[in-house]
């Protein structure tokens, strides 16, 4: 009786929320990732291996008002986010650009990423060379978005550059990540920067979702999110 009763508990607890995959705007993006979650190994519960989205969500992850893609999570370090499949170098000759209208909601966590670069974890550091994150309180502004870029590619050299993005807007919002020949190319919310990142060696994927660095909970919605090296 008692595993009669998990069973019936873990199917309605799988088909209580509606699946992202099935929007087709959302095909794309979900056609090239895995969802990694509360962690980065994989987990059968809530993780999703590459490609295998169709009919699927979870508590963590799920479709908002036939509309939007949803990520949630609570507790420091742990995250659900899209790891996408394919690789590059910053010296491609062959932009890869991650595209995305998000809106953000930090709940209860004082610090979250929600878009990243990340390096490949085979001889790397296991460090991202960008991320767009929130904080409830840095350098005396509060609310605000910043990309924070690593400017070193040495383990042992803590250097980043902390660009302030603004303040959190209270609505969706744009931005576009895009690398080629040595240059990160950041456009948010209209606003265009570029940074020299030819010092970065090591191959590299995008990462979109929720990401904390402290205990609390936050969300986010993905009106578009789509990936493609462009030629």
């Amino acid at each position: 009786m008692m595993e009669k009763t998990i069973l019936f508990t873990f199917f309605i607890s799988l088909f209580a929320y509606d699946s992202p995959y099935s929007l087709d705007k959302f095909h794309q993006i979900l056609d090239i990732s895995k969802l990694q979650a509360p962690t980065s190994h994989y987990n059968p519960k809530y993780s999703v291996k590459y490609g295998e989205f169709k009919n699927y969500a979870n508590k963590f992850f799920y479709l908002k008002d036939n509309k939007y893609m949803v990520f949630f999570m609570c507790g420091k370090k742990n995250r659900s986010e899209l790891r996408l499949h394919q690789d590059f170098k910053v010296n491609t000759k062959k932009a890869f650009s991650l595209n995305v209208k998000v809106k953000i909601f930090p709940i209860s966590a004082k610090e979250f990423t929600f878009l990243q670069i990340h390096t490949e974890t085979k001889n790397s550091i296991n460090k991202p060379l960008l991320r767009i994150a929130w904080r409830k309180n840095y350098h005396h502004l509060k609310n605000h978005i910043w990309a924070i870029i690593r400017k070193s590619a040495k383990i042992n050299v803590q250097k980043y550059q902390k660009v302030d993005l603004g303040k959190m807007a209270n609505r969706f919002f744009d931005v576009t990540i895009k690398v080629k020949n040595n240059k990160l190319f950041l456009n948010f919310d209209n606003k265009k920067y570029v940074f020299n990142v030819s010092y970065w060696k090591y191959n590299n994927y995008f990462k979109a979702g929720v990401y904390l660095q402290t205990n609390g909970c936050a969300k986010v919605y993905f009106d578009k999110i789509n990936s493609h090296p462009i030629d």
